[in-house]
């Protein structure tokens, strides 16, 4: 490791401890923010092209306009990974609104603050996933109404108590339901089940946040033969699943065993997850591979 970790913000390569927003930023004030996190494998982004591309979407909706490149994110990214030290790492980006001055003008939005930080991967337990997860259904309800539902803003405060809700109750994750009481996404992942050998999940409209793991899942579901739909689930769907599994960059696929004290399935990883698990690691390793 190095001797002193860095940090970018805004332009500047600087220690942690240095790094700074103006006190009127929008972000800070308001929540007026997006972020993205992803993973580096033997020191190489995965599908960080497609993390840029939901975060620039994003930015034109919510005007928060990033000025740096994709090019110069990419070369950023490799800078902090290089000084790092570390192969496989966790890089979250956040992007600011920026200073406020006055109403919050979409006609008037400054260059975005731009803050690109690599730290240490932190795996989830491996015995998950070998005998499944614990989840619980959340008394929070996902908000299909919502726009700031569909983007990845840094207003995360309900994801972060329904999930500390989760952790209490000695669960992994937990899982919303929206307004009309159909299957929406867990507290910081995606939702997949299967059911007579479909593999079903929630289409966005139903109030999630599309993930770049459930978009490679869905890909890798045709490329290996298995059936697979966005359609809206309901309770009942969700608990007579013959599995269930969680998606998003850091846990990739995580099998679901148990919601709160009722067994999914057969109460341990199912064959289709297994499958796409398999097949989303082969992924994984072609794509970073740097062949």
């Amino acid at each position: 490791m190095p001797d002193e970790e860095e940090v970018y913000v805004a332009g500047r390569f600087i220690a942690p401890a240095e790094a700074t927003v103006a006190a009127n930023d929008a972000s800070l004030l308001l929540g007026v923010g997006l972020f993205e996190t992803l993973r580096t494998y033997g020191g190489r982004p995965f599908r960080i092209e497609a993390h840029l591309a939901r975060m620039r979407e994003s930015g034109r909706f919510l005007r928060v306009l990033v000025r740096e490149s994709d090019d110069d994110i990419r070369r950023i990214v490799g800078r902090l990974i290089e000084t790092s030290g570390l192969a496989d790492a966790r890089v979250r980006l956040t992007a600011t609104r920026g200073p406020l001055a006055g109403e919050l003008d979409d006609d008037a939005a400054p260059p975005a603050t731009l803050i690109i930080m690599a730290g240490p991967m932190t795996p989830y337990p491996a015995h998950l996933y070998d005998k499944g997860a614990t989840v619980v259904v959340s008394d929070i309800r996902a908000n299909e109404t919502d726009p700031a539902t569909y983007h990845k803003t840094t207003g995360y405060l309900t994801n972060l108590l329904a999930l500390r809700d989760a952790h209490r109750a000695g669960a992994t994750e937990a899982i919303l339901f929206n307004t009309k009481n159909r299957l929406a996404e867990a507290a910081v992942s995606n939702v997949f089940i299967v059911k007579g050998g479909r593999l079903l999940t929630p289409p966005v409209e139903d109030g999630l946040l599309a993930g770049i793991t459930r978009a490679a899942v869905l890909d890798l579901a045709a490329e290996t033969g298995v059936p697979a739909e966005q359609e809206s689930l309901s309770v009942r769907d969700f608990l007579d699943a013959d599995e269930v599994f969680l998606t998003n960059s850091i846990m990739e696929l995580l099998p679901v065993a148990r919601v709160e004290r009722r067994e999914i399935g057969a109460g341990r990883p199912g064959p289709v997850w297994r499958k796409l698990a398999d097949a989303y690691r082969a992924l994984v390793t072609r794509e970073t591979s740097g062949s």
